[in-house]
């Protein structure tokens, strides 16, 4: 055998032994560093699924970049996780964030159909008529004027002429 066969043959022996060497020392450092990042990741974001989501391409990126030496591996992973965090809030790519409507978004919409309401209205609008007929007209008047026109006491108290304290004696009949 040739010296440049046995070089060669060396060579390859030893390229296959640090690849690994490196495959161990990436398994190792991912047992050693997984649990530290999805603890970074749930505290964060909240959301188990997406914490695990996120540290798997934390590890994924980490691996593409590192075919060279790293003097600091955990700080590099940790600036690739920061990095990811941040991504992601800015995008708001949670799949949650993208299904979710705000909470007032229906308000505005008609309600469906529903015989039980409908009676139910029906029911509470005879109800308040009742009581609002048995107030005297004044009475009424200035009940009308508090509380759907929103006028204060005093601007009905002004406007109508009267003393500030008719107006609230009226306003205290309302509720006999």
């Amino acid at each position: 055998m040739s010296q440049s066969e046995t070089d060669g043959r060396k060579a390859a022996s030893d390229a296959a032994r640090e690849t690994h060497d490196d495959d161990v020392g990436f398994a190792a450092f991912y047992r050693r560093e997984s649990p530290r990042l999805l603890r970074f990741f749930f505290r964060n974001l909240g959301n188990r699924a997406d914490a695990d989501e996120l540290s798997q391409e934390t590890f994924s990126r980490f691996a593409t970049a590192s075919q060279g030496r790293i003097d600091t591996p955990q700080a590099y992973l940790t600036r690739i996780a920061t990095n990811l965090l941040r991504d992601h809030t800015q995008r708001g790519s949670t799949r949650l964030s993208r299904a979710s409507t705000s909470l007032d978004a229906g308000l505005d919409a008609p309600a469906g159909l529903d015989p039980f309401r409908e009676v139910q209205s029906r029911r509470d609008l005879a109800r308040w008529q009742e009581i609002l007929s048995q107030l005297h007209p004044t009475t009424l008047e200035i009940f009308m004027l508090n509380r759907v026109e929103g006028y204060s006491y005093r601007e009905i108290a002004e406007a109508r002429g009267l003393p500030l304290w008719k107006v609230q004696k009226h306003m205290l009949k309302r509720s006999v």
